[in-house]
């Protein structure tokens, strides 16, 4: 029987998921990182959309699938999109062509931008599309879903507000991993920065928190039931 495949852009996103999940041994792409139940599989590669076609290739590699889900954190493009929020949008749109995919939802529009946005790009994006939140992963993984035929889902938890300034990440964005440990370095020197960064770690583990308790219902829902093979002994 199929399982789902649900593709994150990094461990951190989906933690409280996968805590007691079978890490892969046996990995179709090196590059990314599986954990499995006998529901579902969750990939991830890192941050982009690169990184996120890299994550859902090998998802599905690893067995059969039923469904394809985008998940992770995503920021607000407007005041309605509060940080915490958990959200099934209905539509994701591919920023850098106008693609647009059917995601599922009720929740409105994400856009998938290719790199970390500002306030005022999230209101172009917001303006041109009409999206309500924003990515960097979910029109890949969209676009790979519907190259293999399956249904695909989005599910989304808001880590930050539509004018929300932050540094600027995308300086520490090297190949899709986030170097957690320069931009800490960077923050701590400049004190200005320490109460919003405060805040904003607090909403994306929230977020993250809420996130996971959804999908553990999602997929209770939504899954069939397979075997792992046991391999702890090979």
């Amino acid at each position: 029987m199929a399982r789902i495949a649900i593709v994150a852009a990094m461990f951190r996103e989906v933690h409280p998921l996968v805590r007691t999940w079978q890490p892969m041994r046996y990995l179709p792409d090196r590059r990314v990182q599986l954990y499995q139940s006998d529901q579902a599989v969750v990939a991830y590669a890192g941050m982009g959309l690169n990184q996120a076609s890299l994550a859902c290739h090998a998802a599905l590699a690893s067995g059969e699938i039923s469904a394809v889900l985008s998940v992770g954190w995503a920021g607000g493009l407007n005041p309605e999109a509060s940080p915490g929020k958990v959200v099934h949008p209905s539509t994701v749109v591919n920023a850098a062509t106008g693609k647009r995919y059917a995601s599922g939802g009720t929740d409105g529009i994400l856009v998938s931008a290719e790199v970390v946005v500002a306030p005022e790009e999230k209101r172009r994006l917001a303006e041109i599309h009409g999206g309500d939140y924003v990515d960097m992963e979910a029109a890949a993984v969209a676009e790979c879903a519907h190259a293999a035929d399956l249904p695909f889902y989005a599910i989304k938890a808001i880590s930050d507000a539509h004018d929300e300034r932050l540094p600027d990440l995308n300086r520490f964005n090297r190949n899709g991993q986030f170097k957690l440990w320069r931009f800490l370095a960077h923050v701590a020197i400049r004190p200005k920065l320490w109460s919003a960064i405060a805040d904003m770690s607090w909403q994306s583990l929230s977020a993250r928190d809420a996130l996971c308790k959804e999908l553990e219902k999602w997929i209770g829902e939504h899954a069939t039931v397979v075997e792992i093979p046991n391999r702890s002994n090979s």
